[in-house]
């Protein structure tokens, strides 16, 4: 598995793996996957990456002290097993070593009704077993029959039953992933033996999946742990991590023992295991086989057969328990994310387009369907002529306070807000859910807005604003415009343009609805037919009404008033 190894005079070495072909950006930049906090080093200093033939190459980012491979000065350069990379006050040398399998010991599962009591019923039935690999653990079966060793047995399986307890309790009073991540590492190293241990999350993206065969996967930043000389547990700055260790666990699903990783065969080839000292260890997926949210794993690195089966099981359930406590905190996240995202969506959305959007936020695709809806349009009468009279604060404060009395109105009547406009609006009814009395709810939301509008101007010691609104019927495109990066959900076609049109017509405090709308209604209201008259870029004139609103307030809820013919 490919991997640079880092060296800074001073410093001990480290090990950075390169998983799943992903480029990795290096720089002094927070943002960066390797991180090199030097002034030598630029915010964004290069980038190594696998070409389309799986060959690893190094890119110079623009960085001021450039790079060296091999002592050449280079801008791009392919790399090859042992080549050295100089890069400000640091070596790293680029080594590509064989991934060879993991010593791992066969186990004793704990009886099945602790692990459901621990771990839940949702992870009881995939506890999972160690496979059975070559390794001597030594001989402590024999030596199971001397009292006094019984005894210590006794005491450390005690211990670890007690760790199971404190690490539900522990898990139940947290609500953060990464909180929870620290106080399980902080428990883990009580286990007889374990020294250093790191706790790894998947990628937000692979969390809960359980199929890593190919070796697909990526990590967030290690949280990193060990265990000073008093048994606390305190943070360290670096941890050589074994890529073979990884896999192993991530492929399988299935937690590894380590018995004697140095003296093993199997570990020729693999450096960062023979570079960091690792003895004994143990590793475990935190979740499941078929969920699977990241690693645990702890190491002894001076004593060979540290960590006995039952420490392993015990491990594994624990790992097990932060995968369930990490699912449910997500998940509970996740419904406050959406509800935040809702909130503010209705902020600027009717509550029906706002949870269209967050149910679709995955599959938004410009373009969009034709359906029937109704389009009202509003606007305030010489308010170009107020505006250069009034302080630009006044006047947003005045537009704030008229668009939320009006916005109130719309959404109770099931409209939509498609955009404000200056000093207008431009509202649908019909989308993006239709309903058999669109247009009757427009029209009644027309009256109510300008009562609203009459109970607006009462307010405080200013000249009255009066507002006139057109509706029309009809056919539209409705749907996302705008480009992939910025789009709109709205209407466009004749429909749109009509109802616009008509709002220019509207007299100050008058509702006009063309002969379509009406005709829509189903249920009459106060209204008076008007000529037909003639509007902006269209070449017959239009038969119109006006809606009699101060009526439609006399007469109640559902007035059934006849027509007043001029």
């Amino acid at each position: 598995m490919p991997r640079l190894v880092i060296y800074r005079e001073g410093e001990a070495s480290r090990v950075f793996e390169l998983a799943g072909n992903r480029p990795l950006s290096i720089g002094r930049a927070k943002s960066s996957n390797l991180i090199l906090d030097d002034p030598s080093i630029s915010r964004t200093h290069a980038v190594v990456r696998a070409s389309p033939d799986g060959q690893w190459q190094i890119i110079d980012r623009g960085s001021i002290n450039g790079i060296k491979v091999n002592g050449r000065a280079i801008k791009e350069a392919a790399l090859r097993p042992n080549d050295e990379i100089i890069t400000g006050a640091y070596r790293i040398r680029f080594e590509e070593p064989d991934v060879r399998g993991v010593l791992a010991q066969d186990t004793v599962q704990l009886p099945r009704e602790v692990v459901r009591a621990l771990a839940g019923p949702a992870y009881s039935d995939s506890f999972l077993p160690v496979t059975p690999l070559a390794g001597d653990l030594g001989s402590k079966a024999g030596a199971r029959g001397d009292s006094a060793e019984r005894l210590r047995i006794l005491e450390r399986e005690n211990k670890l039953l007690a760790l199971l307890l404190r690490v539900s309790r522990t898990l139940g009073d947290l609500d953060s992933v990464p909180e929870m991540l620290s106080r399980i590492l902080d428990l883990v190293l009580e286990i007889e033996g374990a020294e250093r241990g790191y706790a790894m999350l998947l990628d937000e993206s692979l969390m809960g999946r359980g199929d890593f065969g190919k070796g697909d996967y990526g990590f967030q930043p290690a949280l990193l742990r060990c265990r000073k000389a008093d048994n606390a547990a305190e943070h360290t700055d670096s941890l050589i991590i074994s890529q073979s260790i990884i896999a192993k666990v991530m492929q399988n699903g299935s937690p590894v023992l380590l018995a004697d990783a140095q003296s093993d065969p199997s570990f020729s080839a693999s450096q960062s295991i023979v570079r960091s000292g690792i003895r004994s260890g143990m590793c475990a997926p935190l979740g499941t086989r078929e969920r699977r949210f990241g690693l645990l794993y702890v190491d002894n690195a001076s004593r060979r057969a540290m960590f006995t089966p039952e420490d392993l099981n015990v491990f594994t359930v624990i790992a097990m328990q932060a995968g369930l406590a990490i699912d449910h905190v997500r998940s509970r996240n996740e419904i406050a994310r959406q509800a935040l995202k809702l909130s503010t969506l209705e902020r600027f959305l009717s509550p029906q387009v706002a949870g269209k959007v967050l149910a679709e936020a995955g599959e938004l695709q410009l373009g969009g369907e034709r359906q029937r809806a109704t389009l009202l349009f509003a606007d305030i009468r010489g308010f170009t002529a107020l505006a250069e009279t009034t302080p630009p604060e006044n006047v947003v404060t005045l537009l704030n306070g008229f668009f939320g009395r009006m916005t109130d109105v719309i959404f109770k009547f099931d409209g939509t807000i498609d955009k404000y406009l200056g000093d207008g609006m431009m509202c649908l009814f019909g989308a993006p859910f239709a309903h058999w009395d669109d247009a009757l709810s427009a029209v009644r939301a027309a009256a109510q807005m300008q009562e609203a509008l009459a109970e607006f101007n009462l307010e405080g010691n200013r000249a009255p604003l009066q507002m006139g609104i057109g509706i029309h019927s009809g056919e539209v495109i409705i749907g996302y415009m705008g480009t992939a990066r910025r789009m709109d959900y709205t209407a466009i076609g004749d429909t749109v343009n009509v109802a616009a049109r008509l709002t220019g017509e509207a007299a100050p405090d008058q509702i006009l609805i063309s002969s379509a709308t009406w005709d829509s209604l189903r249920e009459k209201v106060p209204a008076r037919r008007l000529p037909p008259r003639k509007l902006k870029g269209r070449g017959e004139p239009i038969e119109t009404f006006e809606i009699q609103w101060k009526e439609m307030r006399s007469a109640g809820a559902e007035p059934k008033v006849t027509l007043t013919k001029t």
